[in-house]
C-alpha cells in the first residue's frame, strides 16, 4: 500500500491564490483575506514584480495566523542564501511560510541572470537537496555539478520547501526530494493518474511517505456558461505557447487540434465556474477524487479583488 502523508482538515486543504502587483495593496489584501477565515495563501511571483518573499515578511507582520506560499521563488539566488533569506522569515513569523521554489526557464536563466542551468531538472535537484537540507537539519555539506557548498552547524527549521511541477519527471523529483509539488494548470485526470503515480514512485524510492500534491484551480464567479468560456480563454490562450504546458496537456490526452483552438472542452477540464454553492461543491468533488491540496485562483469577470474576496469568504465557511 502507498505511504502517504497525512492528510488536513477541509479549510486547510483549500488555500486561495494570489498574484501581488503592488506590495502594500497585496498586505491589504491578505489582512482582509485572512479575516475571511482562510488558512493559507499562495502567491505567484511574476519575474519583474517585487520581491516575494520580503513582501510575505511584511504581511506577515500584519496578519495573525495566515500561512503564507511562495508560488513560485525563482531558485536563481544560491540556496544557502535563500535558506538564510527563509530562516529570517521564520524567525519573525514561526511555521508560517510554505516556501514554493522553480527553476523557470533555461532562456529567462541565461538571458536575465546569467546562469548556465543544463538541465532544469537536475539544477533543481541539486538546488532543493542543498536547501532543504540547509533549512530541516541545520548544516549541508554538497558537492554537485551545479552546487558545492560546506555550511556548519547553524539554527534549523522545518519549513516544507515545494517544488514546481508539470511533468512526470518534476513529479517524481518532487517525490523525491521535496514536500510538495505545485503544479498549475493541470487537469485533475492527469494529477490523479499521472502526477500522483510519478510522485508516489519517487517517495517509494526515497523511501518516505508521499508528499502532497497541491492542484491549481482557475475559478470564474459566473452562472454563465458563455462568459466563463470567454474569460477562461483569454486566461488559458497562454499556456499552447509554452512548450513544457503543452506537453503537459497532450501527455493529459488534449489533441493538438484542442490545445492549439483552446477548445471548450479543454477549458472546462481545468476551469471551475458558478456561484458560490456550485463551486463549493465542484471543490468538494475533486477533493474526494484524492487531490491531497487545491489552491483556487479568480478568473475575474468584473472586478478582481471583490471576486477574490468571495472566494476567501467562500474559503472561511468550510
Amino acid at each position: 500500500m502507498e505511504k502517504k502523508a497525512e492528510v488536513s482538515s477541509l479549510k486547510e486543504r483549500i488555500g486561495l491564490s494570489v498574484v501581488p502587483a503592488d506590495p502594500a495593496a497585496l498586505i491589504a489584501n491578505l489582512v482582509e483575506i485572512e479575516e475571511a477565515g482562510v488558512e493559507h495563501i499562495w502567491a505567484g511571483s511574476p519575474p519583474w514584480n517585487p520581491d516575494l518573499l520580503t513582501t510575505l515578511a511584511a504581511a506577515a507582520m500584519r496578519t495573525k495566523h495566515l500561512k503564507l506560499g511562495t508560488s513560485i521563488v525563482q531558485a536563481f539566488v544560491h540556496p544557502v542564501h535563500l535558506a538564510r533569506q527563509v530562516l529570517s522569515f521564520n524567525a519573525q513569523a514561526p511555521g508560517r511560510l510554505r516556501l514554493g521554489i522553480g527553476s523557470s526557464s533555461p532562456e529567462f536563466a541565461r538571458r536575465v541572470y546569467g546562469i548556465e542551468m543544463g538541465s532544469p531538472l537536475a539544477y533543481l535537484r541539486e538546488y532543493a537537496q542543498v536547501l532543504r537540507t540547509l533549512l530541516h537539519q541545520g548544516e549541508v555539506n554538497y558537492q554537485g555539478r551545479y552546487f558545492t557548498t560546506n555550511v556548519p552547524p547553524q539554527a534549523s527549521t522545518q519549513i516544507p520547501v515545494f517544488l514546481a511541477t508539470l511533468g512526470p519527471k518534476a513529479f517524481r523529483l518532487a517525490g523525491e526530494v521535496a514536500d510538495g509539488a505545485l503544479p498549475v494548470m493541470c487537469p485533475v485526470p492527469y494529477l490523479l493518474n499521472t502526477a500522483i503515480p510519478a510522485m508516489s514512485a519517487g517517495a517509494a524510492a526515497a523511501g518516505r511517505p508521499r508528499p502532497p500534491v497541491v492542484g491549481w484551480v482557475p475559478i470564474a464567479l459566473t452562472e454563465d456558461r458563455a462568459t466563463a468560456l470567454q474569460i477562461g480563454r483569454q486566461a488559458m490562450s497562454i499556456y499552447p505557447t509554452r512548450p513544457a504546458y503543452r506537453n503537459m496537456f497532450l501527455a493529459a490526452g488534449f489533441s493538438p487540434q484542442e490545445i492549439d483552438s483552446v477548445s471548450d472542452n479543454f477549458i472546462e477540464s481545468v476551469l471551475v465556474y458558478g456561484d458560490e454553492s456550485k463551486i463549493r461543491d465542484r471543490l468538494l468533488e475533486l477533493l474526494a477524487l484524492g487531490i491531497d491540496e487545491l489552491t483556487i485562483g479568480v478568473i475575474p469577470v468584473s472586478n478582481a479583488t471583490q471576486e477574490s474576496l468571495r472566494l476567501a469568504r467562500l474559503i472561511g465557511r468550510l
